[in-house]
């Protein structure tokens, strides 16, 4: 075979790269590689080289013998192309089979490359490559080889084991403890002269600088100790280490992971490292531990004047991440906690944690979005972003109606922020008549103009955005009539289904010049939609249509007195995965678990007794209000977060009420039995109107769904005053 040309390390990059997109199959990319350089390489060859591409973006080595400077090639640019996540990963696979194959000039090559780019593994810059730029001397590849080999090798040689490999070490205590333990060694002086003539002491005094590097921007931490010290003893930290109930099982793994990886890290670095999420690390250390410590210590919180109260300073100083650091944030251990960590021990937890330390849970996470909200000055009713999650996971639509002002826009907002969700906010025009306003059509030259979401869903149904929930707010959403232009949507989101375990819909039909543009188009199972709705004189009212196919949830609380009692902390957001809302249940015969069908059975048993009184007045509802309450029923079970009958309570509010309106005495006479069901017999409490007896039985007795049977008597009222009643106020 002949020699590995830069043409055929061009073709082969292009058509690796076009293979890895699914753009063309390795079979047909292999053929053309062969076609056109029929004398330069093997059919396995051009197979295996077509695959790299794909090994390295995902950070894999290899054993195949490969070529130098395509692997160079390759690296470079990935890491031009993609960017830095991508190239740490590919410089991560590339230096692994150089190194496996004692390449010293691949491994100084690809050391240059991350110096070029700062690519770093595990958050920072490599030895290697901190002295491929060293300032004061420039080393030859053999000799960085040596030095990186000296620090390697110096366990065997030395015949010692330490508790982490020196080329992890990052922090200058950690460091100078190693140091100075094996220059006390009394065959240290031997085994330097030993192996490479003082290799292993010139290694070690180079090391420390390039540690000294990495802890050289002192003035960045913050906060500096004269603005906030905690003063907590390394003693005090070993007596809570070891009372066995300040630490969970969860901040003992967290905070292990955190000190093997050397102290100063990403919560981003620990989640690349350790495989739990970065929201577990800041929700056990930064959260739920600092604030145990500093409540047992009667400690203040660390105030800033531009990002209000912090508690997480009772454990580490921050700083913002470098370029070249994985994350956003750097924590760096409190060296009294270090030095207990060290005493105590704390790695067997690490290593001892062999089954899965659990996730945040559903009722968790929800804990630290309404922290977020609340640390934003804003304060909502009691359950009510429990019901806000639980209405998006049992169906990605939600309308949330009330008075103006009451803060339903800027919860769709402080929610999408709290889980680093993607947000868009679409104004209703009066004028929107068809879905030709949200989707796009074509103009009079022929050219397709894209409509207020067509961008939006597009960029949401990426396979690499998928992962990422994206929130659509149609704030006013009946300004016009939502039946018109929402048809298409109301439509679509009937067809969702099962396939490749992802949620699609069936395809939106959208015009020939429009498929040029954007190929085939669904609602992709990232998609949230919420509407925002006042109802009064300047806006439409629902159809049945739309009613039966959203959780509607009513803001009527206002609270117009603010609390000043307490300073918040600010609180960071918690980026969650599309699994925390994409619905787990989409047909109630074939979703539904053994063990939940009796629990399905109650539910539908108590709707059934509903929906005879319902059918007095024709009100009754059909299989997709049941199928979609009963979702909500089961998520809420699953994630155990509202009483069974405060949940049921919720859906009768958000999936039956709205649906009530008329002025017949039908209306009445089924008003009257619906809150018999929800709050018991009212009669004959006095001799007041039916709506006053109905608030009396309310204030004086137990309700078995309070927020219905209020509801209900709000609309007899209605009715006795006006002759006519609704649920919208």
């Amino acid at each position: 075979m002949g020699k590995m040309t830069q043409e055929l390390i061009e073709d082969l990059y292009i058509r690796g790269r076009a293979v890895y997109k699914k753009e063309i199959s390795l079979k047909c990319a292999t053929e053309e590689i062969l076609n056109m350089y029929p004398d330069n390489i093997h059919e396995s060859s051009a197979q295996f080289y077509l695959s790299l591409y794909s090994d390295l973006i995902k950070g894999k080595g290899s054993t195949w013998n490969q070529n130098s400077d395509l692997l160079v090639y390759f690296v470079r640019h990935i890491v031009e192309e993609n960017g830095v996540a991508d190239g740490v990963k590919a410089y991560e696979g590339a230096l692994k089979f150089a190194k496996a194959k004692s390449r010293k000039s691949l491994v100084a090559n690809l050391e240059k490359l991350a110096a070029e780019f700062k690519l770093s593994v595990n958050g920072r810059l490599s030895f290697e490559a901190w002295l491929n730029n060293f300032p004061d001397k420039h080393y030859s590849e053999s000799t960085i080889y040596r030095y990186v080999r000296a620090l390697e090798k110096s366990e065997e040689w030395l015949g010692v084991q330490f508790t982490k490999p020196i080329l992890d070490i990052t922090l200058i205590e950690e460091f100078s403890d190693i140091d100075n333990h094996i220059k006390k060694l009394s065959n240290y002086e031997q085994v330097n002269q030993q192996h490479g003539h003082g290799d292993l002491s010139a290694a070690l005094t180079l090391y420390k600088k390039y540690v000294e590097y990495l802890n050289q921007k002192k003035s960045d931490w913050w906060p500096a100790l004269e603005e906030y010290n905690p003063a907590i003893t390394k003693e005090q930290w070993l007596e809570l280490l070891k009372d066995g109930t300040t630490f969970t099982d969860n901040a003992y793994f967290a905070i292990a992971a955190m000190y093997v990886f050397g102290g100063t890290a990403t919560c981003r670095q620990l989640e690349e490292k350790y495989g739990r999420t970065a929201d577990f690390y800041r929700a056990s250390l930064g959260v739920q531990l600092a604030n145990k410590i500093k409540n047992i210590f009667d400690l203040p919180y660390c105030s800033s004047d531009n990002d209000g109260n912090k508690v997480w300073p009772v454990l580490f100083q921050g700083r913002n991440a470098n370029n070249d650091e994985v994350g956003n944030y750097v924590w760096r251990m409190r060296p009294e906690l270090y030095e207990a960590l060290k005493e105590f021990g704390i790695e067997r937890y690490l290593k001892e944690s062999e089954k899965k330390v659990p996730e945040l849970s559903i009722k968790e996470s929800l804990k630290l979005i309404k922290e977020y909200i609340v640390a934003k000055g804003f304060s909502y009713n009691d359950e009510l972003i429990e019901n806000f999650y639980l209405s998006l996971k049992s169906k990605p639509f939600v309308i949330l109606a009330g008075t103006s002002g009451t803060g339903k826009t800027r919860l769709i907002r402080l929610f999408s922020e709290a889980i680093g969700a993607k947000y868009k906010l679409v104004s209703v025009r009066p004028d929107w008549s068809d879905s030709s306003d949200l989707f796009g059509h074509v103009n009079l030259k022929g050219e397709f103009i894209p409509g207020a979401i067509i961008d939006y869903i597009y960029e949401a149904a990426k396979s690499e955005n998928l992962n990422t929930p994206y929130f659509l707010c149609l704030d006013e959403m009946n300004l016009a009539r939502v039946e018109y232009y929402l048809s298409d949507f109301l439509s679509i989101i009937e067809t969702r289904h099962q396939e490749n375990g992802h949620v699609v819909t069936d395809e939106i039909v959208l015009d020939k010049a429009a498929e040029d543009v954007y190929g085939k188009i669904i609602l992709p199972e990232n998609l949230y939609v919420i509407g925002t709705v006042n109802m009064d004189e300047t806006t439409f009212p629902f159809s049945k249509k739309v009613l039966d196919r959203a959780n509607t949830i009513e803001f009527s609380y206002v609270d117009l007195v603010p609390d000043f009692s307490e300073r918040l902390e600010t609180t960071e957001i918690q980026p969650c995965r599309n699994n925390f809302l994409k619905t787990d249940y989409l047909t109630l015969m074939s979703d539904i678990a053994i063990e939940d069908r009796k629990f399905v059975a109650d539910i539908c048993a108590e709707l059934q007794d509903i929906n005879k009184i319902l059918q007095s007045a024709q009100a009754h509802v059909g299989y997709r209000v049941r199928d979609e309450i009963v979702f909500y029923m089961l998520n809420n079970k699953k994630a155990d977060l509202l009483d069974k009958d405060l949940a049921f309570d919720n859906e009768i509010m958000q999936k039956i009420l709205p649906r009530v309106q008329g002025s017949s005495e039908s209306i009445k006479d089924m008003l009257c039995e619906l809150y018999k069901k929800c709050a018991g017999d009212y009669t004959g409490l006095s001799q007041a109107s039916v709506s006053e007896q109905m608030q009396a039985y309310i204030e004086t007795k137990d309700c078995k769904y309070r927020k219905s049977a209020e509801k209900i008597c709000y609309m007899m009222r209605r009715f006795e005053e006006d002759g006519f009643t609704s649920y919208w106020l």
